[in-house]
């Protein structure tokens, strides 16, 4: 029985629901024999056997499986790929398990049975695409009321990504809370997961968060988040993190670690993947590879299981609207807990320009609005108010409520109208309070 070389590295380096680099590979349609078939499914049975680290989860599926192949369930179905797709729909369908896996590559299988692969190798392959993403640390900003955004598309190995997580994690070093954006994150490197969570956990002495056994090789595996990071700690800030069906493995172990170690923790979008338990990949034949969970926990400082069941939202909310619920809920907490004035008047700034719409505003009163500020017109069109300064671009404006707007595209300034009988006010007000006034004249 062949497997990657260096399990442990393997599950350091890679623990996340995602396939090899091998699976870009053009694969050439062939036929399946019964006989092949036969072979493959028994083999596949016998690692659940002797591999899988549940065994009330692996009996299961090889039930299920045995169930399937008396029913003549996969006699009709001769593609391999066709053959791997439907054998991992019943693997995972029988077991609740997203990391178990039938791959058809038959470039893999030959590493994989010449014992030629190693993770260090991988990890390098995969640097070369990961490159093109910043090695995942996708965007990074600062939205008004100094809270910060990181989009982190994979978490990948600190060895090539680990001064960019520095970097980015100093950007937000001042922020007064932080949003991490995992909707798209199926996972990546453990070692950039707890060194991630160094920065976010106040921990005064290094964290032993699990210590994990392979089921191949009885090698020993331990992650521990460390007490000493370059830069500045952010753990005393609201932090929320979003996510969606697609977060899965590695990212689901940051959320839960983070969460359950961190009480400043929010999660916001849907439910995760349920991806826990780490894999390895064993070649079944020439063709065809298990990706198979290979490790068992002997220690957890985090009792949370995702397996199967995934990670719930605290504010469950559709993905696509994730960003904007978290951001309001940050402004929200800031203005709550704040006592400085100026603190309270930017953050209630960026909360008023969030919840800006159309919907706050009754149209038919807007209208007197329109006609000219001096330098200034205000255009009602189309049922919208617009501003335009002397022969400059017009810029639309949308209601924070009745008689104060948003310029759309404006960070700097708001426009509010004051009404007294028949005189009509406009204030351009700026960012911290100055003001001017125009008064219409027509």
């Amino acid at each position: 029985m062949k497997k990657v070389k260096s399990g442990v590295d393997c599950m350091k380096k890679k623990i996340f629901f995602l396939l090899l680099a091998f699976l870009s590979v053009q694969i050439k349609a062939q036929t399946l024999t019964a006989a092949e078939k036969t072979n493959i499914l028994s083999d596949v049975i016998q690692k659940l056997e002797i591999i899988y680290p549940i065994p009330v989860i692996s009996e299961k599926i090889i039930i299920g499986l045995k169930t399937q192949i008396s029913n003549g369930y996969y006699d009709g179905i001769n593609s391999p790929v066709d053959f791997a797709t439907q054998v991992t729909n019943n693997l995972e369908h029988f077991g609740n398990d997203k990391h178990l896996d039938l791959i058809y590559n038959p470039d893999l299988a030959k590493v994989l049975i010449e014992d030629s692969f190693v993770s260090s190798d991988y990890t390098k392959e995969e640097a070369k695409t990961e490159i093109w993403n910043n090695y995942g640390f996708k965007e990074l900003k600062i939205l008004e009321g100094n809270v910060g955004y990181l989009n982190l598309s994979v978490f990948f190995s600190t060895d090539y990504a680990g001064k960019i997580a520095d970097i980015s994690m100093a950007y937000f070093s001042n922020c007064n809370a932080l949003m991490i954006d995992l909707r798209q994150n199926g996972g990546g490197w453990g070692d950039m997961v707890v060194y991630l969570l160094g920065y976010l956990i106040d921990n005064k002495e290094p964290l032993l968060l699990n210590i994990t056994e392979s089921t191949l090789d009885s090698s020993i595996y331990s992650e521990i988040v460390p007490t000493y990071v370059p830069g500045k700690k952010l753990t005393n800030i609201p932090i929320y993190i979003l996510t969606s069906p697609a977060t899965a493995s590695a990212a689901e172990a940051f959320i839960s670690h983070l969460k359950y170690f961190n009480t400043n923790v929010t999660i916001v979008g849907k439910k995760t993947k349920g991806a826990e338990n780490p894999v390895e990949h064993i070649a079944i034949d020439e063709k065809f590879v298990l990706q198979i969970p290979a490790w068992k926990k002997i220690y957890a400082k985090n009792p949370i299981v995702w397996e199967g069941v995934g990670i719930n939202p605290d504010i469950e909310v559709d993905p696509g609207e994730a960003m904007v619920t978290a951001y309001k809920n940050a402004l929200q907490k800031l203005l709550k807990t704040s006592n400085e004035q100026t603190a309270i008047d930017i953050y209630q700034w960026a909360l008023d320009g969030l919840i800006a719409s159309y919907d706050n505003a009754d149209i038919s009163s807007i209208k007197k609005y329109a006609g000219s500020y001096g330098k200034v017109q205000i255009k009602f069109r189309d049922d919208e108010l617009y501003y335009q300064f002397e022969d400059r671009p017009t810029i639309l404006l949308i209601p924070i409520s009745d008689d104060y707007f948003l310029a759309e595209g404006v960070d700097y300034f708001r426009i509010k109208f004051i009404t007294n009988g028949d005189m009509i006010t406009m204030k351009q007000i700026f960012t911290y309070g100055n003001e001017r006034e125009y008064f219409k004249t027509k």
